[in-house]
């Protein structure tokens, strides 16, 4: 494991406003998830790999985004993490 998702994870949720009109975005789960039938139990990497974004470089997992306001999805990066940041996190808590 050289990154996770926190969001994926469960360590912090989505927070990420409404570019049209500023309400938070609910979660629509990873993007990678909507590519087809069995693209849920793909490896993340194989998806990342010709998905025209530079997620995979960059470490960030593609999140769909969703207003329920004004109904409209978003893609949302989400920066993965390393172990040392996760233990970070956990070291906050004590």
């Amino acid at each position: 494991m050289d990154h996770l998702c926190p969001v994926c994870n469960g360590l912090v949720s989505l927070e990420q406003a409404c570019s049209h009109c500023g309400n938070r975005l609910e979660d629509g789960g990873r993007l990678y998830d909507y590519y087809g039938d069995y693209s849920p139990y793909q490896e993340i990497d194989d998806a990342k790999m010709d998905n025209g974004f530079p997620d995979r470089v960059q470490h960030q997992c593609l999140h769909t985004g969703w207003c329920p306001q004004c109904r409209v999805e978003q893609t949302v990066s989400i920066r993965e993490w390393t172990v040392t940041m996760l233990n970070a996190q956990k070291d906050a808590y004590k």
